[in-house]
């Protein structure tokens, strides 16, 4: 028998009855831990803009960039432009001279001052961001913008609720600067309710310290492109 699906489009399609937390803390980059989160995502970016033969990472919510970063060393030709707010953004700005870095508000962003053969020879990521946002659906109306308007695709990558809380956990999240955590269902279905065609939709680590497989990491493309 398939399973019940009680998914609220309002609700940016998690479980009714979830409840979200408004307003989030702001997200300060700064984690002195050591740890590396979400440590195969970054890799996996790299290695599309190889596959499609793009020389630029565009990345949303790109924090203090230290993954960037590390790209950059890896590959000193990718030009890198990171997009993020507040102190984030700020600090980039004054420590990494390597990259183009864009004050935007995801929330609110309908396009990005570059120039379209910039767009044209890129990548996307968006990496544990749309958690945090309030309102997460500008930052994929943008993430649209960008595909339509020449990116090869964009990596998006969020906690699986269940494999972490577990799916009976309807918030709000544990940690104080998410706003939500969706399941696997769940955020596939607000995913596919933008214009875009699901290329992958996997597991990968959350961080390098043996926290297992329970980030969500989907690959999107322009709707109606074949690859």
């Amino acid at each position: 028998m398939p399973e019940r699906v009680d998914f609220d489009p309002e609700l940016h399609f998690l479980t009714r009855g979830y409840t979200q937390r408004v307003p989030p803390e702001y997200f300060a980059d700064t984690d002195a831990s050591g740890i590396i989160w979400q440590p195969d995502v970054y890799p996996e970016v790299l290695s599309l803009a190889r596959k499609h033969h793009r020389t630029a990472i565009i990345d949303l919510g790109c924090g203090r960039a230290g993954k960037l970063a590390a790209l950059r060393e890896q590959s000193p030709d990718l030009d890198i432009i990171g997009v993020d707010f507040g102190s984030n953004i700020d600090w980039c700005r004054e420590r990494l001279p390597f990259g183009l870095w864009l004050d935007a508000d995801l929330e609110a962003a309908t396009a990005l001052p570059l120039a379209p053969e910039v767009i044209a020879r890129s990548v996307v990521v968006c990496s544990d961001v749309l958690e945090h946002l309030t309102d997460p659906r500008p930052a994929m109306r943008l993430i649209c913008w960008l595909l339509d308007r020449g990116a090869a695709c964009a990596v998006l990558s969020t906690p699986a609720r269940d494999k972490r809380a577990g799916a009976a956990h309807v918030g709000p999240p544990f940690n104080p600067a998410h706003v939500r955590e969706w399941t696997q269902a769940e955020f596939r279905a607000f995913v596919a309710s933008f214009p875009v065609a699901i290329e992958r939709f996997e597991l990968t680590r959350s961080d390098d310290g043996g926290g297992g497989l329970t980030t969500q990491l989907v690959v999107v493309t322009r709707r109606g492109e074949h690859r």
